[in-house]
């Protein structure tokens, strides 16, 4: 499946020749996410063409998140790792905008480090929990995390290397709504049946501004856990 240029809110604008883009497929939503082709060809420019992008996927030479990726439409969304073993580079995928999702480059030591949200629980069969994360991936537990707290993943194992709690003195990065690309601190949390959101100290320049939950991913207590480009 392809789509317009101009009709997804992350594709290179400039790009030279071509109205159409790969639109990507998995878990992040369409409108969040770039095709694992689009991304060498028009973001890395480390190939010219899509044939050559798709080329070079398909030979087991891209690994995104700790695992080989062979789908040359898979798209890479927030904090999505990809890494290019034979560079020996790897990017971690971050909004810094409204319409920009930017691959930042990070040190190979953090390739396998991620933060990731959960957006869901629910009990399951045997009395534990299933966790569900905002990168599609779940996990079985005990009832010991909450909605819109992160845990820091150790990848491709998926171990729990950390929990980090929504709450109070705690860094949040806003991935989605007009403040995306800031780093905060947590200065109140405030919960009701309209909006749930949090007061945030912007950590560059001391502003203070809201962010709803839905918006706002916990990074870190004294400093982001991963690099954010920020």
């Amino acid at each position: 499946m392809i789509i317009k240029r101009l009709a997804h809110p992350l594709a290179k604008r400039k790009r030279k020749g071509g109205r159409y883009i790969v639109a990507p497929r998995g878990p992040h939503p369409l409108e969040e996410s770039i095709a694992l082709a689009a991304l060498l060809r028009d973001y890395l420019e480390l190939v010219e063409t899509y044939k050559e992008a798709k080329k070079v996927i398909k030979a087991r030479k891209i690994i995104v998140d700790g695992r080989v990726m062979r789908d040359h439409k898979y798209g890479v969304g927030l904090f999505d790792v990809v890494e290019i073993p034979a560079l020996e580079k790897a990017y971690r995928m971050v909004p810094l905008g409204r319409h920009k999702l930017v691959p930042v480059e990070i040190p190979l030591d953090e390739a396998r480090i991620k933060v990731c949200k959960i957006i869901g629980k629910r009990a399951v069969k045997g009395g534990r929990i299933q966790y569900n994360f905002h990168d599609g991936r779940n996990m079985l537990g005990e009832n010991t995390y909450s909605t819109k707290d992160s845990i820091v993943f150790k990848l491709p194992e998926q171990e729990v290397v950390k929990h980090l709690p929504l709450k109070e003195n705690m860094l949040c990065f806003v991935y989605r709504g007009k403040n995306t690309g800031k780093l905060g601190r947590i200065l109140k949390i405030e919960r009701g049946w309209r909006l749930n959101r949090v007061l945030l100290e912007d950590v560059k320049d001391g502003n203070q501004f809201y962010a709803p939950f839905d918006c706002v991913i916990v990074v870190g207590e004294d400093k982001p856990e991963i690099t954010v480009g920020v």
